[in-house]
Formats: C-alpha cells, sequence, structure tokens
C-alpha cells in the first residue's frame, strides 16, 4: 500500500450536492478520473458510499474510510502499481445498471448474509428465502467463498441487479437489489 501523506490532497465535499437533491456521482467519476499518479481524493459525504467502493476498485483504486463528526471522509487513492485491482465478473452481465441504480443502492438499508461453508443448494434457498422478505429500500449484501455462478441467471430471472467483487481469493461479496 502506498503511503498516502506522501500524496497531494484532492479534496471533494458532496455534502453540500445531496442536501439539495443532486446526484454528486458524475462529479466524484470526473474527479477521480482527473486524478494523477501523486495524487489522493479526500471525499468527503454524508454517507458511507458502499457501491462507489465498488465502482473504483475496478478502477484500481483503494479506499480508507473515516467516520467524521459530520459524516465520512473517504480517501480513494491507486494502488500500488496503478494497476486494476479488483474485476467484474464478466460472465455475470453485472454491468446492466445505471448510475442512478447505484445512487439508490447507496441509500438502502442493507441486510448482510454469510453463506461460506454451506453445502450446494442451501447458499442459493437462503438468499432467496432473504430476498422474498426485502422492502423496496433494502439491499442483500452475500459473502461467499467463490463465485456464485448459478445464482446469476436466478437473479437477473428474478428482476434482481447484482454487483460481485472479489475481494480476496476465496471472498466475494455479492450486492443484490432490485
Amino acid at each position: 500500500m502506498k503511503n498516502i501523506d506522501a500524496l497531494k490532497h484532492i479534496n471533494l465535499d458532496v455534502r453540500d450536492d445531496i442536501k439539495n437533491g443532486a446526484d454528486p456521482f458524475q462529479k466524484i467519476m470526473k474527479a477521480v478520473n482527473d486524478l494523477k499518479g501523486d495524487e489522493a481524493l479526500y471525499l468527503t459525504n454524508s454517507f458511507e458510499p458502499f457501491p462507489l467502493y465498488s465502482v473504483l476498485k475496478n478502477k484500481g483504486f483503494e479506499h480508507i474510510t473515516n467516520r467524521t463528526n459530520e459524516g465520512f471522509q473517504i480517501i480513494f487513492f491507486r494502488d500500488k502499481t496503478g494497476n486494476i485491482t479488483n474485476k467484474i465478473s464478466e460472465e455475470a452481465d453485472e454491468n446492466n445498471f445505471t448510475d442512478e441504480d447505484l445512487k439508490n443502492l447507496a441509500h438502502q438499508k442493507n441486510t448482510q448474509i454469510d453463506v461460506r461453508g454451506l453445502e450446494p443448494p442451501q447458499p442459493l434457498l437462503r438468499i432467496f428465502e432473504i430476498l422474498e422478505n426485502l422492502k423496496g429500500d433494502e439491499s442483500l449484501y452475500i459473502i461467499h467463498e467463490r463465485k456464485p455462478v448459478h445464482l446469476y441467471p436466478k437473479l437477473k430471472d428474478a428482476g434482481y441487479k447484482f454487483l460481485t467483487e472479489e475481494t480476496s481469493e476465496d471472498l466475494y461479496t455479492i450486492k443484490v437489489w432490485k
């Protein structure tokens, strides 16, 4: 990991945008895309932007999150190689959602399930049991030890959107929402 203190701080506070009903996603993405290798984005936000973590990880960024009295400060910086450190599953066709979907996901309440160690088909059954009871403003955060390739078509057929992140060799997190 880089010594982030050595990086130039680029500050972006989006709390007023959110307070005024504006979507700050494009502003954040512009700031990220404008970052040079010796810079880090210091984002101040009123909530923790979980979907943004996945989006930026796919662009080769790591992050550090600090809770403050005013909300959250998230520091985004490129990994030490500058390479993409995370890859969204191509066979899942997960990019079938919009910026608005990510914004909505950020404001949803999360229910979490850890299905590691369960024998098939138990993970699938437990996941759909929870999904059937989720309200419209809720999302499911799944922790799995493998990429659930058999789950993806069932989620699509049921009208769910999902985003998979490989966080380490045997650890996947999947966000599922309507």
